[in-house]
């Protein structure tokens, strides 16, 4: 065979070859193996993004770059990170409740629903050791369905999991549903939307959130907020809100607009957002140069902040109800949960954009 025919079959294998992984223009998304695990990267070359997603650690957002800066504190490992079993970096994604129950029970239609930690998928948090975040951050099962990139879509990645698969998971939370969630980076946002469907043949109530951790440039105590949510969430001393709310500023003068945050410790709710002509919600957070907005979608009516002092970090987390939301609606606190009808679909939509980076 002549070389120039064994040049044609290569050019022919290479033309074959599926273009997945390879960049084409400037939206793109790669796989790579990283201790051990498939990740996903989507890639805006142009604005030198690039958001990590390892899927099969609860589709966990483990890192988001601009110009090779942290837009989210990463792990100092994928393996740091399983033997912590803890928060602390990137977007856990909180479900099938989002951060504390007051209770090892909730309710649901006036039927009570217990939870066992034999099983072994319980997170909890001291010092009230209240069940905390959901089941789902470390769970190995979720899978890839979709990817793509272009100047029309951006680069994206749609991750799916059918939650009823589970027995560990529906003996916790008896509904059945599978979560869609797709991220996107497009002219410079980071887009979720995640989309949950109701498979079973009862009706089901919603409640999840994210956790995105940040640390903007500078010293902590120079950072300045802006929460445009106009209510606070009263709490007790385990964080579990009474159902009553105060003016966001009552609690946090001049956080609607500017605050700085010194030496101000920050664990609460907010609700009731001041939204722009589009509908959307906005909280900020702003160190020297690098700012970080959280936009909310209106499937996110709530929030949390926290900020604590024995961390240099901040997080904006966007909430479809407020902490031990199951709880607060039996008990006639909360009026406005979720609820989710057989073969019907619920989604809600966030956006991270960096700027300053």
């Amino acid at each position: 065979m002549g070389t120039r025919a064994v040049r044609g079959i290569i050019v022919a294998m290479f033309l074959a070859l599926p273009t997945r992984g390879v960049a084409m223009g400037n939206y793109s998304v790669i796989s790579k193996v990283v201790e051990g695990h498939t990740t996903n990267h989507l890639l805006d070359a142009r604005r030198k993004m690039d958001l990590g997603i390892v899927p099969d650690i609860g589709n966990f957002a483990y890192e988001f770059k601009v110009d090779g800066k942290g837009v989210l504190i990463a792990p100092e490992s994928l393996k740091a990170y399983l033997e912590k079993h803890w928060f602390g970096w990137g977007i856990p994604f909180l479900a099938p409740y989002a951060n504390r129950i007051d209770h090892d029970y909730y309710y649901f239609q006036d039927k009570k629903y217990l939870l066992n930690d034999s099983l072994g998928n319980l997170l909890r948090v001291p010092p009230a050791n209240n069940v905390l975040h959901g089941l789902l951050v470390f769970d190995p099962h979720w899978e890839v369905v979709e990817t793509g990139g272009s100047d029309a879509t951006g680069a994206f990645i749609t991750s799916h999991l059918d939650f009823y698969k589970y027995a560990d998971l529906m003996a916790q939370f008896p509904f059945a549903h599978v979560y869609d969630v797709t991220y996107r980076l497009k002219d410079g946002k980071l887009e979720c939307t995640t989309k949950v469907t109701n498979v079973g043949k009862s009706v089901m109530p919603v409640h999840f959130g994210y956790h995105p951790y940040f640390r903007p440039d500078g010293p902590r105590e120079e950072w300045t907020l802006g929460i445009g949510a106009q209510k606070h969430w009263l709490v007790n001393e385990a964080l579990i809100p009474s159902g009553s709310t105060e003016p966001t500023d009552s609690f946090l003068p001049g956080a609607t607009n500017n605050l700085t945050l010194g030496h101000q410790f920050i664990d609460a709710g907010f609700a009731d957002f001041k939204r722009d002509p589009q509908g959307l919600g906005h909280i900020w957070t702003k160190g020297n140069t690098e700012k970080i907005e959280v936009v909310y979608g209106k499937g996110f009516q709530y929030a949390v902040v926290y900020a604590p002092l024995d961390h240099t970090l901040i997080c904006i987390e966007p909430q479809t109800g407020p902490t031990n939301a199951f709880n607060l609606e039996h008990a006639g606190k909360f009026k406005d949960l979720d609820a989710l009808d057989p073969g019907r679909a619920f989604e809600a939509t966030y956006w991270i954009i960096p700027t300053g980076f």
